[in-house]
């Protein structure tokens, strides 16, 4: 016995289409063998004979027979019996019968009983037989069991996983062969490549001699081809600025590979999030040389690309701008970006921010995958020279008021600073970072001139001079949930190296952690902790500052303290407003400097009359932005005093 199933080609139609017809008995077998059964009383085989010619007459409008619109004689059935296999077989058979002795049937009756016996799927033929007797008709119903399945090969299954096939087939080795229960199967192995996106299917089956054989189809990817198009008509253009290999590279898509639509979406996202381009879209064509047995497809990227470069210029806020940290000042800005470098997709970017206090000069450039190598590493090479303050350290004491400003009220801090970074993905939300800098650090008054100590006459650089050099390396571990963008942890050890005898000497090792909380569908809770520690040559503005806006709320930038080690918790509950997109917030904020102020070369923290502790608590508002969430929020410190915070960014 040989069983063969055709399905139709893949590219035409991916999914199985309908029922497999296998074997059978025609429509006429049962008509003719009750016409011609022999013996019996002449009313049964007028009855018979009536029968056969009205089934004639019904399919093909000749002879005598009777029309269409006449009621169907009736057929008495003395006798059912199903021959040709025994026991369950034999029962699953009779069990799928309704015709019953001593009880008269029509002819198309009968012949539905017939097609129930055959979907069972236990057959592959059965076949209607009928014996006149003096009681009427005995009707025997011929099968023939399908084999015994002894053996299962799959051919052309490069991604199908062997064990995905003996879960679908999982019971049916050793066993008759069912022909539902293989259609199932065989329907499992289809929607096992639809879930995943490959174009694949099982167009073929074949059962003989006890031996299933599947064929299996797997589109394969022939080509890949970019073509760019204008923006303004579709046309395909020829001159481009993106080099092809800059593009090719994102793709995982291969020739020759089995086609994967979900490889081809990652691949035209991957393309897209290079920034290069307003469209991305791919067209699949049949391959020329693609034949049923073996489907191949050809793929074309179509392509529109976008301004990459110009001048920007604006103004914000500066979180660093207030020596007290609770309103934040002014700052403008001008920058020039380019981000396709000789259309090799490196970024070139040159800013100026100009603010009450802060200032910084940098010119930045960017190779977001260095020469294509595998482990996709961006290397990024800068130069900055900026002015921030310096009083989260060294400002005045609260008790000294506000009103003391001028030379000697406030140090700032110069930072001229050149450096390379790598970066790399390590695996799924892991990222490493490795890089070298060297910078001079520069200690000024308010009016910019040199000084080496503060108001209060303590030393705030290590060399005694009005600067310090440093050599850094610096090794970054860092995790990002690619779910949730509030879960995340960064692990940092920097090692300034003293290459010569007057360059600082230390070892810094910061520890981030943000964790997401979901406590119903609405209401959030955020869990944040900070810490850090330094051996070494240490100045005092490379302390530690802990309280402000992005520490401990409720105390002013550094009002907590500042020391050589030190340890920050927060825990914030979040909860969305009628008034979208305006979120509530409720939160706890503790740090310490774990006793390490005085370590601190002059103490700064110590003069100042700083706890070296403290938390804060309260409540406010916050508004996501394009450039992250904008925080108004209200807080009091451990001594009951309040303030407001005004925050923008992640802190």
């Amino acid at each position: 016995m040989m069983l063969r199933s055709y399905r139709p080609p893949m590219l035409a139609a991916i999914t199985m289409q309908g029922p497999v017809a296998v074997g059978g008995a025609g429509p006429g077998a049962l008509s003719g063998a009750l016409a011609t059964a022999g013996g019996g009383s002449a009313e049964a085989k007028a009855k018979a004979g009536g029968a056969a010619d009205g089934a004639v007459g019904a399919g093909g409008g000749g002879g005598g027979g009777k029309g269409k619109s006449e009621p169907e004689d009736r057929i008495l059935i003395s006798e059912v019996e199903v021959v040709g296999c025994d026991g369950e077989l034999k029962s699953i058979a009779k069990q799928a019968l309704t015709t019953r002795p001593n009880f008269a049937y029509t002819l198309e009756e009968v012949k539905a009983d017939v097609r129930r016996v055959f979907a069972t799927g236990w057959f592959s033929e059965v076949s209607p037989d009928a014996e006149d007797t003096r009681d009427g008709v005995k009707l025997r119903i011929r099968v023939k069991p399908n084999e015994e399945v002894r053996s299962l090969t799959a051919a052309g299954a490069s991604l199908l996983p062997t064990s995905v096939i003996q879960e679908a087939f999982e019971g049916m080795p050793g066993r008759t062969l069912n022909l539902g229960s293989l259609q199932k199967a065989i329907a499992r192995l289809d929607a096992w490549y639809h879930d995943r996106g490959i174009m694949g299917m099982v167009s073929d089956y074949t059962f003989e001699g006890g031996q299933l054989q599947l064929q299996c189809a797997e589109a394969v990817v022939g080509s890949v081809t970019l073509r760019f198009l204008d923006a303004a008509s579709g046309q395909p253009k020829a001159k481009t600025r993106t080099r092809p290999h800059i593009i090719t590279r994102h793709l995982t898509t291969k020739p020759g590979q089995v086609y994967n639509l979900r490889g081809i979406r990652r691949d035209i996202n991957a393309v897209y999030s290079t920034g290069l381009f307003e469209d991305v879209n791919v067209v699949t064509r049949e391959a020329a040389d693609s034949t049923e047995a073996a489907p191949k497809v050809d793929l074309v990227l179509d392509l529109v690309e976008r301004k990459t470069g110009g001048l920007s210029a604006g103004g914000g806020l500066s979180a660093a701008g207030s020596g007290e940290g609770a309103w934040p000042g002014l700052i403008g800005s001008f920058s020039y970006n380019e981000r396709n470098l000789f259309g090799l997709n490196q970024r070139l970017s040159v800013s100026a921010e100009i603010g009450q206090v802060d200032k910084l000069f940098r010119l930045q450039h960017t190779d977001p995958w260095v020469n294509s190598d595998p482990h996709r590493t961006s290397r990024t090479v800068q130069v900055m020279n900026n002015r921030t303050s310096g009083n989260s350290i060294h400002g005045k004491a609260e008790s000294d008021g506000d009103d003391g400003g001028g030379a000697g009220g406030g140090v700032l801090l110069g930072r001229l600073q050149g450096g390379v970074e790598w970066q790399r993905p390590l695996s799924s939300g892991w990222s490493g970072t490795l890089a070298a800098s060297c910078q001079r650090t520069r200690c000024m008054d308010e009016r910019g001139r040199p000084i080496t100590h503060d108001m209060y006459h303590a030393p705030i650089t290590f060399s005694a001079d009005n600067n310090d050099t440093a050599l850094i390396a610096a090794v970054t571990t860092s995790y990002s949930d690619p779910h949730d963008v509030d879960t995340h942890a960064v692990l940092g050890l920097e090692q300034a190296l003293p290459l010569r005898r007057e360059w600082l000497h230390y070892t810094r090792l910061k520890l981030r952690l943000d964790k997401a909380l979901r406590l119903g569908p609405y209401l959030g809770l955020f869990l944040r902790g900070r810490a850090g520690a330094v051996v070494g040559d240490l100045p005092p503005y490379e302390a530690f500052p802990i309280g402000g806006t992005n520490s401990v709320r409720g105390y002013a930038e550094g009002g907590v303290g500042s020391g050589r080690h030190s340890v920050e918790a927060g825990a914030e509950l979040r909860a969305p407003l009628p008034v979208q997109p305006l979120v509530a917030t409720a939160f706890f904020d503790f740090g310490s400097d774990l006793g390490s102020g005085q370590a601190v070369i002059g103490d700064p923290a110590g003069v100042r009359g700083k706890p070296g502790s403290g938390y804060g608590f309260g409540g406010g508002v916050r508004m996501d932005s394009p450039v992250g969430p904008v925080r108004l929020e209200y807080a009091w410190n451990a001594r009951g005093e309040g303030r407001f915070h005004v925050g923008l960014g992640y802190g």
